[in-house]
């Protein structure tokens, strides 16, 4: 009860205050501004991070913003309910589409630019000025005009905002306070120094001086980029609001506040097209170095990594003074299954047995996928022959146990041979060579075992 009246608590506030700030630039009635209205942006990110639990606050934010407008008590109530309906809706499409909030792709971007454009904001401002028309605020004439605006004011709010908010969210762990102190302070005194000392009065030329160091910080660091365009639009408002800086150069409020709206846009949307298209290239670049030297069946590290592995048990046996055993696996009567029952029961039987030998293991050790049904265990921090024999048996007993796979019971066993570092080798390739030699020994000899070198 208490988290819920926190969440209604923040998000209520946070649509007031972003509501007066977007009212105060140029409003139409009251409530309608074709200036980007920002408590929808607050309300979209909130429904699409947490749900139900923030539907209270957008329905009090909007109410009390009517209130503070003079607005009638009947028809902000009805405009509350439908901006929180709206929120909601949006909370279930997100879902509905599989798209994710995360914002790591351009597909979660398009997808959630479509929704606000062509489901929410439509919907939105045919209702609400619905609401308007039947309390006598628009006339009959002025219906199509203030729906337009209601819907570009809403739509730029969720656009500049609710992405920027989402990614902030999820990528808290990448600020540095001193960087963002940094970046606020140059946000500020370069938008001072070019929209007030200097005067620019032209939009495309403010852009020119401005968009490339946005740009080139949204190659580095998409968050902080994030940050500095909400701060360059907020300051951009608030002169705006004030009649000074470039947004007050146009030969009408209507045209300042459409240039306005255009800088924001642009600046905004280049952050995140560009932030986007970076992280799904380094997501890209992680996804083929992954290929590279993980087992895509069983998600182990496969042989190139099998090096290193072995480099890190030869250290810790050298610095640590312990053994470590290499133990090379080879499963038994593992080919009849996939030339019997197909590859893809193969490939479940490999799946069910590393789950099981990863139940039989610590984070100390070291498990590997080498090709086929071959696999390297490797135990480290070994204090005696015995505890090796003790786990390696334990080993053999939960692979022994049979497997039921679709209507299929199946048993399989394990043949191990083991090389213990430093005892049987010093260097990676004798110890392979050792365990290798091993585990033929444990297969000639009846198999289900494990054989020492």
């Amino acid at each position: 009860m208490k988290t819920y009246l926190i969440y209604t608590i923040v998000m209520a506030t946070a649509y007031l205050l972003s509501g007066i700030l977007s009212l105060s630039v140029y409003n139409e009635n009251s409530l309608v501004t074709m200036s980007a209205f920002f408590p929808e942006g607050f309300a979209l990110a909130g429904a699409l991070l947490y749900g139900r639990r923030v539907l209270l606050g957008i329905f009090i934010g909007q109410l009390l913003l009517a209130i503070y407008s003079h607005f009638p008590l009947q028809s902000g109530i009805g405009i509350a309910f439908i901006n929180t309906f709206e929120a909601y809706i949006a909370y279930k499409l997100f879902s509905y589409f599989k798209l994710n909030s995360h914002m790591q792709t351009l597909k979660d971007l398009f997808g959630l630019f479509f929704l606000i454009l062509f489901v929410l904001q439509p919907m939105s401002a045919f209702l609400g000025n619905l609401i308007l028309y039947f309390e006598h605020i628009t006339t009959a004439d002025e219906f199509i005009h203030s729906a337009f605006y209601w819907w570009m004011g809403n739509a730029l709010g969720q656009i500049l905002l609710t992405p920027i908010l989402l990614l902030l969210y999820y990528n808290t762990h990448e600020i540095n306070i001193k960087s963002i102190i940094g970046v606020i302070l140059s946000t500020i005194f370069f938008n001072y120094l070019f929209q007030v000392y200097l005067d620019i009065d032209n939009t495309s030329l403010l852009l020119i001086v401005t968009l490339p160091a946005t740009i080139y910080l949204t190659t580095i660091n998409i968050t902080y980029a994030s940050i500095s365009s909400v701060l360059l639009a907020t300051i951009s408002l608030f002169f705006a609001q004030n009649n000074i800086g470039t947004f007050s150069h146009g030969p009408s409020n209507i045209h300042n506040i459409l240039d306005l709206n255009y800088f924001m846009a642009s600046h905004v949307l280049l952050v995140l097209l560009v932030g986007i298209l970076f992280k799904e290239k380094k997501n890209a670049i992680h996804t083929l170095k992954s290929m590279a030297h993980y087992d895509y069946l069983t998600g182990l590290p496969n042989r190139h990594l099998l090096r290193q592995s072995i480099h890190n048990s030869l250290y810790i046996s050298r610095v640590e003074k312990e053994a470590s055993a290499i133990c090379f696996l080879d499963f038994d009567g593992f080919k009849p299954i996939n030339d019997t029952l197909g590859h893809h029961i193969g490939d479940e039987v490999l799946k069910e047995a590393v789950e099981r030998i990863n139940t039989c293991i610590t984070d100390d050790d070291a498990f590997l996928r080498i090709g086929g049904d071959e696999f390297l265990l490797i135990y480290n921090h070994i204090t005696s022959k015995n505890s090796i024999e003790k786990k390696l048996r334990h080993l053999l007993s939960s692979i022994r146990e049979p497997m039921h796979i679709e209507s299929h019971q199946i048993e399989i066993t394990l043949s191990i041979g083991v090389a213990l570092c430093p005892a049987h080798g010093t260097t990676v390739e004798e110890l392979m060579s050792k365990a290798d030699a091993a585990m033929y020994v444990a297969k000639r000899n009846g198999k289900d075992q494990f054989h020492f070198a």
